[in-house]
Protein backbone atom coordinates (compact mmCIF):
# COMPACT_ATOMS: atom_id res chain seq x y z
CA UNK A 1 0.00 0.00 0.00
CA UNK A 2 1.20 3.03 -0.65
CA UNK A 3 2.41 5.92 1.62
CA UNK A 4 2.12 9.67 2.17
CA UNK A 5 5.69 11.38 2.81
CA UNK A 6 6.09 14.28 3.90
CA UNK A 7 9.00 16.77 2.70
CA UNK A 8 9.33 20.06 5.03
CA UNK A 9 10.51 23.40 3.25
CA UNK A 10 13.65 25.32 3.86
CA UNK A 11 13.15 28.56 5.31
CA UNK A 12 13.23 31.77 3.55
CA UNK A 13 16.45 32.74 1.64
CA UNK A 14 17.94 36.33 2.53
CA UNK A 15 16.76 39.55 1.70
CA UNK A 16 18.85 40.98 -1.27
CA UNK A 17 20.14 44.70 0.65
CA UNK A 18 18.81 47.96 -0.36
CA UNK A 19 22.17 49.13 -1.81
CA UNK A 20 23.09 46.12 -3.36
CA UNK A 21 19.86 45.98 -5.06
CA UNK A 22 20.31 49.52 -6.33
CA UNK A 23 23.53 48.91 -7.66
CA UNK A 24 22.20 45.57 -9.43
CA UNK A 25 19.61 47.58 -11.42
CA UNK A 26 22.25 50.49 -12.70
CA UNK A 27 24.15 48.11 -13.81
CA UNK A 28 21.32 46.31 -15.33
CA UNK A 29 20.26 49.44 -16.90
CA UNK A 30 23.60 49.99 -18.36
CA UNK A 31 23.83 46.57 -19.80
CA UNK A 32 20.67 47.40 -21.79
CA UNK A 33 21.77 50.55 -22.70
CA UNK A 34 25.27 48.92 -24.62
CA UNK A 35 22.91 46.57 -26.29
CA UNK A 36 20.61 48.83 -28.18
CA UNK A 37 23.73 51.17 -29.19
CA UNK A 38 25.48 47.26 -30.22
CA UNK A 39 21.94 46.25 -32.01
CA UNK A 40 21.90 49.95 -33.86
CA UNK A 41 25.42 49.34 -35.10
CA UNK A 42 25.04 46.29 -36.81
CA UNK A 43 23.70 45.92 -40.51
CA UNK A 44 19.84 44.24 -40.52
CA UNK A 45 21.18 41.65 -43.00
CA UNK A 46 23.73 40.14 -40.91
CA UNK A 47 22.91 37.34 -38.42
CA UNK A 48 23.58 36.55 -34.95
CA UNK A 49 26.87 36.67 -33.71
CA UNK A 50 28.22 32.84 -32.82
CA UNK A 51 24.55 31.51 -34.16
CA UNK A 52 25.05 28.25 -35.60
CA UNK A 53 26.35 28.13 -38.93
CA UNK A 54 26.61 31.56 -39.49
CA UNK A 55 28.60 32.97 -42.64
CA UNK A 56 30.17 36.51 -43.64
CA UNK A 57 28.02 36.33 -46.32
CA UNK A 58 25.30 38.68 -46.69
CA UNK A 59 23.51 37.16 -49.47
CA UNK A 60 19.83 36.85 -48.84
CA UNK A 61 19.03 32.85 -48.67
CA UNK A 62 15.71 31.86 -49.90
CA UNK A 63 13.29 29.64 -47.06
CA UNK A 64 10.73 27.66 -47.40
CA UNK A 65 8.38 26.97 -44.37
CA UNK A 66 7.26 23.23 -42.99
CA UNK A 67 4.87 22.03 -40.04
CA UNK A 68 6.59 19.96 -37.51
CA UNK A 69 4.33 16.99 -38.68
CA UNK A 70 2.10 15.49 -35.78
CA UNK A 71 1.68 19.25 -34.85
CA UNK A 72 -0.77 20.69 -36.50
CA UNK A 73 0.00 23.75 -38.75
CA UNK A 74 2.24 25.48 -37.10
CA UNK A 75 5.03 26.78 -38.98
CA UNK A 76 7.94 25.15 -37.01
CA UNK A 77 10.77 24.29 -39.43
CA UNK A 78 11.96 25.72 -42.35
CA UNK A 79 14.05 23.99 -44.88
CA UNK A 80 16.84 26.82 -46.39
CA UNK A 81 18.27 26.69 -49.36
CA UNK A 82 20.73 28.48 -51.48
CA UNK A 83 24.85 28.94 -51.28
CA UNK A 84 25.75 29.35 -47.27
CA UNK A 85 22.74 27.28 -46.17
CA UNK A 86 23.79 23.57 -46.97
CA UNK A 87 22.94 21.04 -44.36
CA UNK A 88 20.82 23.73 -42.52
CA UNK A 89 17.35 23.80 -41.56
CA UNK A 90 15.31 25.87 -39.24
CA UNK A 91 13.31 25.24 -36.38
CA UNK A 92 11.28 27.39 -33.72
CA UNK A 93 13.09 28.96 -31.01
CA UNK A 94 11.56 28.27 -27.80
CA UNK A 95 14.40 29.04 -25.63
CA UNK A 96 14.56 31.86 -22.49
CA UNK A 97 14.85 35.16 -24.54
CA UNK A 98 13.36 34.30 -27.68
CA UNK A 99 10.48 36.26 -28.98
CA UNK A 100 7.72 34.30 -29.73
CA UNK A 101 7.50 32.90 -33.59
CA UNK A 102 11.39 33.75 -33.85
CA UNK A 103 13.50 30.98 -35.50
CA UNK A 104 16.71 30.24 -34.27
CA UNK A 105 19.12 28.44 -37.41
CA UNK A 106 19.91 24.66 -36.45
CA UNK A 107 23.21 23.02 -38.39
CA UNK A 108 21.53 19.29 -39.47
CA UNK A 109 25.54 17.93 -40.15
CA UNK A 110 25.91 19.46 -36.79
CA UNK A 111 23.29 17.27 -35.29
CA UNK A 112 24.03 14.17 -36.98
CA UNK A 113 28.09 14.90 -35.86
CA UNK A 114 26.66 14.99 -32.21
CA UNK A 115 24.74 12.01 -32.61
CA UNK A 116 27.92 9.81 -33.98
CA UNK A 117 30.22 10.85 -31.64
CA UNK A 118 30.36 8.44 -28.92
CA UNK A 119 32.78 10.41 -26.59
CA UNK A 120 30.23 12.84 -26.02
CA UNK A 121 27.82 12.57 -23.04
CA UNK A 122 24.71 10.59 -23.62
CA UNK A 123 22.81 13.83 -22.87
CA UNK A 124 24.22 15.71 -25.88
CA UNK A 125 23.39 12.77 -27.95
CA UNK A 126 19.79 12.55 -26.69
CA UNK A 127 19.15 16.03 -27.29
CA UNK A 128 20.67 15.74 -31.12
CA UNK A 129 18.60 12.82 -31.36
CA UNK A 130 15.38 14.97 -30.31
CA UNK A 131 16.38 17.26 -32.83
CA UNK A 132 16.72 15.29 -35.69
CA UNK A 133 13.03 13.45 -35.52
CA UNK A 134 11.04 16.95 -34.95
CA UNK A 135 12.71 17.45 -38.05
CA UNK A 136 11.74 14.57 -39.87
CA UNK A 137 13.44 15.27 -43.07
CA UNK A 138 14.97 12.68 -45.30
CA UNK A 139 18.20 13.55 -43.97
CA UNK A 140 17.65 13.56 -40.12
CA UNK A 141 15.62 10.18 -40.51
CA UNK A 142 18.36 8.44 -42.74
CA UNK A 143 21.25 9.53 -39.83
CA UNK A 144 18.89 8.01 -37.22
CA UNK A 145 18.24 5.03 -38.96
CA UNK A 146 21.89 4.25 -39.68
CA UNK A 147 22.68 4.66 -35.82
CA UNK A 148 20.09 2.09 -35.05
CA UNK A 149 21.65 -0.08 -37.35
CA UNK A 150 25.14 0.22 -35.50
CA UNK A 151 24.91 2.24 -32.72
CA UNK A 152 25.21 0.86 -29.11
CA UNK A 153 22.05 -0.24 -27.09
CA UNK A 154 21.75 2.59 -24.97
CA UNK A 155 21.92 5.02 -28.04
CA UNK A 156 19.54 2.82 -30.45
CA UNK A 157 16.74 3.02 -26.78
CA UNK A 158 17.62 6.55 -27.17
CA UNK A 159 16.77 7.05 -30.61
CA UNK A 160 13.65 4.24 -30.17
CA UNK A 161 12.23 7.17 -27.67
CA UNK A 162 13.10 9.77 -29.78
CA UNK A 163 11.07 8.61 -32.34
CA UNK A 164 7.75 9.21 -30.45
CA UNK A 165 8.57 12.89 -31.08
CA UNK A 166 8.63 12.20 -35.24
CA UNK A 167 5.57 13.05 -37.39
CA UNK A 168 6.98 11.19 -40.64
CA UNK A 169 5.47 7.81 -41.22
CA UNK A 170 8.41 6.20 -41.67
CA UNK A 171 9.05 6.95 -37.84
CA UNK A 172 6.46 4.95 -37.25
CA UNK A 173 7.22 2.50 -39.12
CA UNK A 174 10.32 2.09 -37.33
CA UNK A 175 8.88 2.10 -34.43
CA UNK A 176 6.71 -0.70 -35.14
CA UNK A 177 9.78 -2.72 -36.04
CA UNK A 178 12.05 -1.83 -32.50
CA UNK A 179 8.82 -3.46 -30.78
CA UNK A 180 10.32 -7.04 -31.46
CA UNK A 181 13.95 -5.63 -30.92
CA UNK A 182 16.12 -8.44 -28.90
CA UNK A 183 17.19 -6.05 -26.15
CA UNK A 184 14.48 -5.18 -24.24
CA UNK A 185 15.51 -1.71 -23.34
CA UNK A 186 14.79 -1.12 -26.88
CA UNK A 187 11.52 -2.34 -27.23
CA UNK A 188 10.46 -0.70 -24.38
CA UNK A 189 11.80 2.59 -25.48
CA UNK A 190 10.11 1.72 -28.74
CA UNK A 191 6.60 1.77 -26.67
CA UNK A 192 7.19 4.59 -25.23
CA UNK A 193 8.19 6.05 -28.15
CA UNK A 194 4.92 4.99 -29.96
CA UNK A 195 2.55 6.39 -26.67
CA UNK A 196 3.92 9.72 -27.49
CA UNK A 197 3.36 9.35 -31.18
CA UNK A 198 -0.52 9.00 -29.72
CA UNK A 199 -2.22 7.47 -32.90
CA UNK A 200 -4.87 4.96 -33.34
CA UNK A 201 -2.36 2.60 -35.12
CA UNK A 202 0.09 3.37 -32.00
CA UNK A 203 -3.10 2.17 -29.86
CA UNK A 204 -3.74 -0.97 -31.34
CA UNK A 205 0.02 -2.21 -31.19
CA UNK A 206 0.29 -1.23 -27.74
CA UNK A 207 -2.88 -3.11 -26.62
CA UNK A 208 -1.61 -6.35 -28.78
CA UNK A 209 1.29 -5.97 -26.56
CA UNK A 210 -0.55 -5.70 -23.09
CA UNK A 211 -2.41 -8.49 -24.24
CA UNK A 212 -0.14 -10.75 -25.31
CA UNK A 213 0.79 -13.50 -22.80
CA UNK A 214 4.43 -14.60 -24.64
CA UNK A 215 5.44 -11.17 -24.04
CA UNK A 216 7.70 -10.20 -20.80
CA UNK A 217 5.78 -8.64 -17.50
CA UNK A 218 8.31 -5.46 -17.96
CA UNK A 219 6.96 -4.82 -21.85
CA UNK A 220 3.28 -5.41 -21.35
CA UNK A 221 3.69 -3.13 -17.84
CA UNK A 222 5.46 -0.65 -19.90
CA UNK A 223 2.53 -0.77 -22.81
CA UNK A 224 0.00 -0.23 -20.03
CA UNK A 225 1.49 2.74 -18.75
CA UNK A 226 1.60 4.25 -22.35
CA UNK A 227 -1.80 3.38 -23.29
CA UNK A 228 -2.71 5.46 -20.13
CA UNK A 229 -1.00 8.68 -21.88
CA UNK A 230 -2.71 8.04 -25.14
CA UNK A 231 -5.94 10.73 -25.38
CA UNK A 232 -7.46 8.12 -27.49
CA UNK A 233 -10.71 6.55 -26.91
CA UNK A 234 -9.67 3.06 -28.31
CA UNK A 235 -6.79 3.48 -24.97
CA UNK A 236 -9.44 3.34 -22.69
CA UNK A 237 -11.00 0.99 -24.39
CA UNK A 238 -8.01 -1.40 -24.46
CA UNK A 239 -7.08 -0.62 -20.89
CA UNK A 240 -10.40 -1.09 -19.17
CA UNK A 241 -10.94 -4.42 -20.93
CA UNK A 242 -7.23 -5.82 -19.65
CA UNK A 243 -8.44 -4.75 -16.32
CA UNK A 244 -11.45 -6.94 -16.23
CA UNK A 245 -9.39 -10.11 -18.11
CA UNK A 246 -5.70 -10.27 -17.47
CA UNK A 247 -5.27 -12.74 -14.73
CA UNK A 248 -1.97 -11.62 -13.45
CA UNK A 249 -2.58 -9.30 -10.44
CA UNK A 250 0.46 -7.77 -10.60
CA UNK A 251 -0.08 -6.20 -14.49
CA UNK A 252 -3.70 -5.79 -13.52
CA UNK A 253 -2.19 -3.32 -10.65
CA UNK A 254 0.10 -1.30 -13.58
CA UNK A 255 -3.11 -1.21 -15.92
CA UNK A 256 -5.37 0.07 -12.54
CA UNK A 257 -2.69 2.55 -12.44
CA UNK A 258 -2.67 3.62 -15.89
CA UNK A 259 -6.37 4.40 -16.12
CA UNK A 260 -6.08 6.56 -12.40
CA UNK A 261 -4.19 9.04 -14.15
CA UNK A 262 -6.22 9.81 -16.69
CA UNK A 263 -9.36 12.34 -16.81
CA UNK A 264 -12.14 11.09 -14.04
CA UNK A 265 -14.71 12.89 -16.14
CA UNK A 266 -13.20 9.32 -18.81
CA UNK A 267 -12.70 6.83 -15.81
CA UNK A 268 -15.17 7.46 -12.93
CA UNK A 269 -17.68 4.80 -14.91
CA UNK A 270 -15.02 2.10 -15.06
CA UNK A 271 -14.11 2.56 -11.63
CA UNK A 272 -17.65 2.46 -10.28
CA UNK A 273 -18.31 -1.32 -12.33
CA UNK A 274 -14.73 -2.40 -11.25
CA UNK A 275 -15.18 -1.45 -7.65
CA UNK A 276 -18.22 -3.41 -7.70
CA UNK A 277 -16.98 -6.85 -9.31
CA UNK A 278 -15.44 -9.73 -7.87
CA UNK A 279 -12.11 -7.97 -7.79
CA UNK A 280 -9.81 -9.18 -5.10
CA UNK A 281 -9.55 -6.85 -1.81
CA UNK A 282 -5.78 -6.36 -3.03
CA UNK A 283 -7.29 -5.22 -6.69
CA UNK A 284 -9.90 -2.95 -5.11
CA UNK A 285 -6.94 -1.17 -2.69
CA UNK A 286 -4.70 -0.07 -5.70
CA UNK A 287 -8.01 0.50 -7.75
CA UNK A 288 -8.86 3.15 -5.03
CA UNK A 289 -5.23 4.33 -4.70
CA UNK A 290 -4.55 5.34 -8.36
CA UNK A 291 -6.73 8.21 -8.31
CA UNK A 292 -4.49 9.81 -6.25
CA UNK A 293 -3.50 10.73 -9.19
CA UNK A 294 -6.23 11.61 -11.28
CA UNK A 295 -7.19 14.58 -13.76
CA UNK A 296 -10.46 15.86 -11.98
CA UNK A 297 -11.57 15.44 -8.89
CA UNK A 298 -12.71 12.32 -7.50
CA UNK A 299 -12.74 13.49 -4.14
CA UNK A 300 -16.34 12.53 -4.21
CA UNK A 301 -16.27 8.77 -5.36
CA UNK A 302 -13.19 8.65 -2.64
CA UNK A 303 -15.42 9.63 0.11
CA UNK A 304 -18.12 7.09 -0.50
CA UNK A 305 -15.75 4.21 0.71
CA UNK A 306 -14.21 5.97 3.82
CA UNK A 307 -17.34 3.49 5.22
CA UNK A 308 -16.46 0.14 2.98
CA UNK A 309 -16.41 -2.82 4.74
CA UNK A 310 -12.64 -3.54 4.02
CA UNK A 311 -10.63 -1.67 6.13
CA UNK A 312 -7.69 -1.59 3.80
CA UNK A 313 -9.94 -0.31 1.32
CA UNK A 314 -11.00 2.93 3.85
CA UNK A 315 -7.34 3.34 4.74
CA UNK A 316 -6.54 3.34 1.03
CA UNK A 317 -9.59 6.22 -0.21
CA UNK A 318 -8.52 8.32 2.83
CA UNK A 319 -5.03 8.02 1.27
CA UNK A 320 -6.01 9.14 -2.17
CA UNK A 321 -7.77 12.13 -0.71
CA UNK A 322 -4.30 12.71 1.33
CA UNK A 323 -2.56 12.49 -1.81
CA UNK A 324 -4.83 14.34 -4.66
CA UNK A 325 -4.58 17.35 -6.17
CA UNK A 326 -8.27 17.98 -6.10
CA UNK A 327 -9.24 19.54 -2.71
CA UNK A 328 -12.41 19.79 -1.26
CA UNK A 329 -15.91 20.35 1.50
CA UNK A 330 -15.49 17.04 2.62
CA UNK A 331 -14.09 18.44 6.29
CA UNK A 332 -17.20 17.31 7.82
CA UNK A 333 -17.28 14.33 6.39
CA UNK A 334 -13.85 13.26 7.12
CA UNK A 335 -14.53 13.93 11.11
CA UNK A 336 -17.85 12.05 10.75
CA UNK A 337 -15.84 9.58 9.92
CA UNK A 338 -13.14 9.31 12.29
CA UNK A 339 -15.43 9.50 15.29
CA UNK A 340 -16.96 6.16 14.18
CA UNK A 341 -13.38 4.71 12.86
CA UNK A 342 -12.02 2.07 15.04
CA UNK A 343 -8.83 1.34 12.73
CA UNK A 344 -5.77 3.44 13.65
CA UNK A 345 -4.58 2.77 10.38
CA UNK A 346 -7.68 4.37 9.20
CA UNK A 347 -7.71 6.97 11.48
CA UNK A 348 -3.97 7.98 10.36
CA UNK A 349 -5.16 7.88 7.25
CA UNK A 350 -8.18 10.09 7.96
CA UNK A 351 -6.27 13.25 9.46
CA UNK A 352 -3.89 12.79 6.73
CA UNK A 353 -6.98 13.83 4.30
CA UNK A 354 -8.70 16.25 6.74
CA UNK A 355 -5.51 18.51 6.08
CA UNK A 356 -5.91 18.39 2.00
CA UNK A 357 -9.88 19.76 2.64
CA UNK A 358 -10.40 23.59 2.90
CA UNK A 359 -12.05 23.73 5.92
CA UNK A 360 -13.01 21.64 8.84
CA UNK A 361 -14.09 22.89 12.58
CA UNK A 362 -10.72 22.57 14.95
CA UNK A 363 -12.80 22.00 17.89
CA UNK A 364 -14.14 18.74 16.61
CA UNK A 365 -10.49 17.82 15.75
CA UNK A 366 -9.39 18.73 18.75
CA UNK A 367 -11.85 16.52 21.00
CA UNK A 368 -10.56 13.43 18.39
CA UNK A 369 -7.18 14.10 18.84
CA UNK A 370 -7.56 14.37 23.02
CA UNK A 371 -8.93 11.15 22.99
CA UNK A 372 -6.61 9.24 20.20
CA UNK A 373 -5.14 6.12 21.88
CA UNK A 374 -2.94 5.18 19.03
CA UNK A 375 0.75 6.58 18.70
CA UNK A 376 1.15 7.22 14.96
CA UNK A 377 -2.41 8.32 14.33
CA UNK A 378 -2.34 10.99 17.73
CA UNK A 379 1.31 12.11 15.87
CA UNK A 380 -1.09 12.71 12.58
CA UNK A 381 -3.50 14.07 14.65
CA UNK A 382 -1.07 16.95 16.11
CA UNK A 383 0.36 17.66 13.12
CA UNK A 384 -3.53 18.34 11.55
CA UNK A 385 -3.53 20.22 14.71
CA UNK A 386 -0.66 22.14 13.81
CA UNK A 387 -1.55 23.06 10.11
CA UNK A 388 -4.56 24.55 10.93
CA UNK A 389 -2.82 26.76 13.41
CA UNK A 390 -1.37 28.84 10.58
CA UNK A 391 -4.81 28.76 8.18
CA UNK A 392 -7.37 29.16 11.44
CA UNK A 393 -5.98 30.01 14.38
CA UNK A 394 -8.28 29.11 17.27
CA UNK A 395 -7.50 29.61 21.18
CA UNK A 396 -8.30 25.97 22.09
CA UNK A 397 -5.89 24.61 19.62
CA UNK A 398 -3.39 26.71 20.46
CA UNK A 399 -3.20 26.21 24.33
CA UNK A 400 -3.22 22.37 23.77
CA UNK A 401 -1.05 22.52 21.54
CA UNK A 402 1.91 24.80 23.55
CA UNK A 403 0.58 22.36 26.75
CA UNK A 404 0.67 18.77 25.01
CA UNK A 405 1.64 18.64 21.35
CA UNK A 406 4.78 20.48 21.21
CA UNK A 407 5.67 18.37 24.48
CA UNK A 408 4.47 14.94 22.87
CA UNK A 409 5.76 15.53 19.61
CA UNK A 410 9.53 16.62 21.02
CA UNK A 411 9.58 13.31 22.69
CA UNK A 412 8.40 11.17 19.60
CA UNK A 413 11.00 12.93 17.41
CA UNK A 414 13.64 11.71 19.85
CA UNK A 415 12.54 8.27 21.25
CA UNK A 416 10.24 7.00 18.52
CA UNK A 417 9.81 3.67 17.39
CA UNK A 418 11.22 4.27 13.82
CA UNK A 419 13.00 7.56 11.97
CA UNK A 420 9.51 7.68 9.69
CA UNK A 421 7.96 8.08 13.14
CA UNK A 422 10.67 10.67 14.28
CA UNK A 423 10.04 12.71 11.12
CA UNK A 424 6.82 12.54 11.13
CA UNK A 425 6.36 14.43 14.59
CA UNK A 426 9.53 17.05 13.21
CA UNK A 427 7.14 17.62 10.88
CA UNK A 428 4.78 18.06 13.05
CA UNK A 429 6.50 20.90 14.99
CA UNK A 430 7.94 22.71 11.89
CA UNK A 431 4.32 22.97 10.36
CA UNK A 432 3.04 24.89 13.34
CA UNK A 433 5.78 27.07 13.93
CA UNK A 434 4.96 28.54 17.28
CA UNK A 435 7.79 29.46 19.84
CA UNK A 436 6.92 26.32 21.53
CA UNK A 437 7.17 24.31 18.44
CA UNK A 438 10.48 25.68 17.81
CA UNK A 439 11.77 25.33 21.33
CA UNK A 440 11.05 21.67 21.20
CA UNK A 441 13.10 21.93 17.65
CA UNK A 442 15.79 23.57 18.76
CA UNK A 443 15.71 20.74 21.86
CA UNK A 444 15.80 18.17 18.78
CA UNK A 445 18.69 19.74 17.33
CA UNK A 446 21.16 19.21 19.78
CA UNK A 447 19.70 16.30 21.68
CA UNK A 448 18.45 14.10 18.74
CA UNK A 449 20.23 10.36 18.16
CA UNK A 450 19.28 9.94 14.66
CA UNK A 451 21.24 11.40 12.42
CA UNK A 452 19.06 12.51 9.59
CA UNK A 453 16.26 13.89 12.13
CA UNK A 454 19.11 15.91 14.11
CA UNK A 455 20.16 17.38 10.66
CA UNK A 456 16.91 18.27 9.54
CA UNK A 457 16.10 19.81 13.22
CA UNK A 458 19.15 21.85 13.06
CA UNK A 459 18.49 23.15 9.58
CA UNK A 460 15.00 24.05 10.50
CA UNK A 461 16.20 25.91 13.85
CA UNK A 462 18.83 27.70 11.54
CA UNK A 463 16.12 28.97 8.75
CA UNK A 464 12.75 29.18 10.55
CA UNK A 465 9.39 29.63 8.75
CA UNK A 466 7.59 32.94 9.05
CA UNK A 467 5.66 32.98 12.52
CA UNK A 468 2.30 32.17 12.22
CA UNK A 469 -0.25 34.59 12.83
CA UNK A 470 -2.16 35.46 15.96
CA UNK A 471 -5.81 33.64 16.76
CA UNK A 472 -8.14 36.46 16.16
CA UNK A 473 -10.07 38.17 19.92
CA UNK A 474 -13.00 35.72 20.70
CA UNK A 475 -12.57 33.02 17.86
Amino acid sequence: MNTQSDNSKGGPQQGVRPTILIGILAVAGLVVVVAVLVLRSKSPASGPEGAPGATASTAPAQATTHPVPGTGAQPAVAATSGPAATGRATVAASGAGTQAGTAAPVNVNELISTLKNASLPMKDRKAAIEALAKLGTPEAIAALKEALTGGADDLRAAIAEGLGQCGSPECATMLQGLLNDPNPAVAQAAIRGLAQLGTPEAVTSLAQILNDSLRSSDLRAEAATGLGTVNQPGAMTALAQAAMTLGDEDLVTQVLDAIGGRNFSETKDFFQQYMGSAASSDLRVAAIESLWQAQGDPSGFLAGYLSDSDPEVRASAAWALSATDATGNLGAQLLGALQSEQDPNVRLRLYQALRNQDSFDPGTALALVQQETDPTARVAGMDLLASSLRSNPNPAVQTFFDQTAAPALEQAALTGASTSDRMAALIALVRASTPSAMSALQDIAQQSTDPRVKASAAKIVANPMPAMPAPAPGH
